[in-house]
């Protein structure tokens, strides 16, 4: 188990609302996440994103206790069209950015598990769609190109890439209740009844300004950050993916706080999506983009971003930043910088270097045999080892020191070139030319 850990800057939860003012369609939502041809009963309208590719995985939970043999075009029909007049909100929907670390059986695990929570929370359903990362044939062309040439390019990066999947959340405004005797017995039914389920009143959180929520008194705000329903919605599913990643022994975690929140002094960027991100690639000059772009250089410069996001850090720091403990910037910095040491730790250092030296010098002379120091014994030990060497070799008494230097010298002797004499010269015409 690794003791560092690595803050994750990538966490995206959106949420925003579907509204009949605006001329919003559930059943065009569904059938866009899920890939599907849904038609409005009432209306004859029909939505076909059945050409679309991408979906992964699908899913629909009802809350505990509530079962339908409605299956989603049905149910979604009855949301849309039997939903309280006053009311302009019908749902609300949302993506959400799964993290890379994870495999793709681990992220469905964990989306599965946010959807049971949420329908338990809030009792209402909820309906999920796992999409693959965009522009993904593009990245896996690359990743291709990267491997069979061995391109200088960051090729576990544009895994990761690869692995960057996303869901679709769509959550009905409404609770999601089931009959009861006196509903059965009733003899007018109700246009909000179903086979075994009823839609009840709003979902107290769901709606801030109603109920009283604390928001901004001067301008109200159905997306404030002080409603729980959002809190939860960004809180929730960070605290599965730490778990998930803390039980595959990852080292990263992610964090649904702002900078500010978590004591960082770092420059923020804005979302950018896919149509932004499409026209950039077109050439077109996009306002969100250059934004980001001056920001992400400003970050470049920014001590808490180098020395706290994407780096390994040790677990008593990691934790207290995420905790969202306002640090101050000094504290943070000295945490990580280099301490020198003291006397008494250097002395122990260099002794420890010395014992290791001892040992690796025994260690070596107990490998080979103890060499002569004398010249004599050396000389003695060679001559031993070419005669045993020799095949057949009689054993010769030793030559004496005295007899090695007249033998060497002898050999000197009949090594030295002799002097050549030098060729007569023979006479010359021109030898007595006076020129």
């Amino acid at each position: 188990m690794s003791d560092k850990i690595v803050i994750r800057n990538s966490y995206s939860h959106r949420v925003s609302t579907v509204k009949k003012s605006n001329g919003h369609s559930i059943l065009r939502i569904i059938a866009y996440i899920m890939a599907r041809k849904l038609e409005n009963n009432l209306t004859g309208s029909e939505h076909n994103f059945s050409h679309k590719s991408g979906v992964i995985n699908t899913g629909f939970f009802m809350p505990y206790g509530i079962k339908t043999e409605m299956n989603e075009e049905q149910f979604y029909n009855h949301i849309e069209n039997n939903s309280h007049a006053s009311t302009n909100i019908i749902a609300y929907s949302s993506i959400l950015a799964l993290p890379p670390e994870l495999s793709q059986e681990e992220q469905i695990k964990v989306v599965e598990k946010f959807c049971e929570d949420f329908t338990e929370q809030y009792g209402t359903c909820i309906s999920y769609a796992i999409h693959e990362a965009d522009n993904l044939k593009k990245k896996k062309a690359r990743l291709a190109e990267i491997e069979k040439y061995n391109l200088p390019e960051d090729a576990d990066d544009l895994r990761l890439q690869i692995q960057n999947n996303h869901v679709h959340f769509v959550i009905p405004y409404c609770k999601i209740e089931a009959l009861t005797e006196q509903d059965l017995k009733s003899k007018r039914k109700k246009k909000s009844h179903a086979d075994t389920f009823k839609l009840g009143s709003q979902v107290k959180d769901f709606n801030p300004i109603k109920y009283g929520s604390e928001i901004k008194k001067d301008k109200p705000d159905l997306m404030n950050i002080e409603q729980n329903f959002l809190q939860y919605m960004r809180q929730k599913p960070c605290d599965l993916f730490n778990s998930a990643l803390e039980k595959n022994n990852r080292i990263e975690r992610y964090t649904h706080k702002s900078y500010k929140d978590l004591g960082l002094e770092i420059s923020a960027t804005t979302h950018e999506g896919e149509m932004v991100r499409s026209r950039v690639e077109q050439g077109k000059k996009m306002d969100v983009h250059e934004y980001n772009r001056q920001q992400k250089a400003k970050q470049q410069t920014e001590s808490d971003y180098l020395n706290f996001i994407n780096v390994p850090l040790p677990k008593e720091l990691a934790y207290k930043i995420l905790s969202g403990e306002k640090l101050a910037e000094k504290e943070l910095l000295d945490s990580l910088k280099y301490q020198p040491k003291s006397d008494y730790e250097q002395a122990q250092d260099l002794l420890n270097q010395i014992n290791n030296a001892h040992q690796l010098i025994d260690n070596k002379l107990a490998d080979h045999e103890h060499e002569p120091l004398d010249l004599r014994e050396k000389l003695d030990k060679l001559k031993e080892s070419n005669s045993n060497n020799a095949p057949g070799a009689t054993p010769q008494e030793p030559e004496t020191l005295s007899q090695k230097l007249e033998r060497l010298k002898q050999k000197q002797i009949d090594e030295k070139p002799k002097p050549t004499a030098k060729p007569k010269q023979q006479d010359n015409d021109n030898d007595y030319s006076p020129f």
